[in-house]
């Protein structure tokens, strides 16, 4: 298995995303997030978030619906507190999405818009659901899929660590093949590089470095100068 990843400002002064993975026990666990833009330390409440979920599994490194379900409460949690306690910090928030593979089973769940993609031969055969307005909206039927990205309520989220979390959604437990890759992304990585893209770079690259690299190109062609801060990581069996 190959893990690779990118995180960079875009066209920000501060990079409000974090990534951050750790392997024990045969279990690899990768987490992408990404502090709300507007919100007080973004840059704070995700890093806050990565870690907490990184020492949690460290902690108590298992694979299961509940453990990762844990992790993501325990990083809630602490964003939480921090910003009761820290009026520097106050209503600060972040997404998330993490990763867990062990052997050939995988498992994931996500908080907010960051999205996790998966890929079978070269296809996407599962993608996150944003917690978004934009995502309710195309949900409706009221937009087109693509048209989540374009959409004023794209940053809208329904759910977000440090301020809620409704309903949290767990992956089933996944059993990998030797084509399958993730893709692991925030806002600013995935309004930028669409699903033909995702797919089709995929496709031509023979690493998960390779197929990440092509991806930040097109990001980097298709974005404008204020774009957001961005982050990917690439995984291949």
């Amino acid at each position: 298995m190959r893990v690779t990843w990118v995180s960079r400002t875009g066209g920000r002064k501060v990079n409000e995303d974090a990534i951050g993975k750790i392997r024990d026990k045969g279990i690899l666990c990768i987490a992408v997030a990404d502090g709300l833009g507007g919100h007080n330390a973004g840059e704070v409440a995700s890093k806050l978030a990565v870690e907490t979920i990184l020492k949690s599994f460290s902690d108590m490194p298992e694979f299961s619906k509940e453990s990762i379900t844990r992790y993501i409460t325990d990083a809630h949690n602490a964003i939480l507190g921090k910003s009761k306690t820290d009026p520097d910090y106050l209503y600060m928030s972040s997404t998330v999405v993490v990763l867990l593979v062990k052997g050939k089973k995988a498992i994931w769940a996500h908080v907010g818009d960051s999205r996790l993609y998966r890929i079978e031969k070269n296809r996407i055969a599962e993608v996150t659901e944003d917690h978004s307005l934009a995502f309710l909206d195309f949900m409706k039927g009221n937009i087109e899929y693509d048209q989540i990205r374009e959409s004023e309520n794209q940053s809208r989220l329904t759910n977000a660590l440090g301020s809620y979390i409704k309903d949290l959604k767990v992956s089933e437990i996944t059993t990998l093949s030797g084509t399958t890759a993730f893709l692991l992304c925030t806002d600013g990585w995935w309004e930028y590089v669409r699903e033909e893209d995702i797919e089709s770079l995929s496709e031509s690259s023979r690493d998960a470095r390779s197929w990440l690299e092509k991806m930040l190109a097109v990001r980097e062609a298709n974005a404008p100068e204020n774009s957001d801060n961005y982050t990917a990581a690439a995984v291949f069996m």
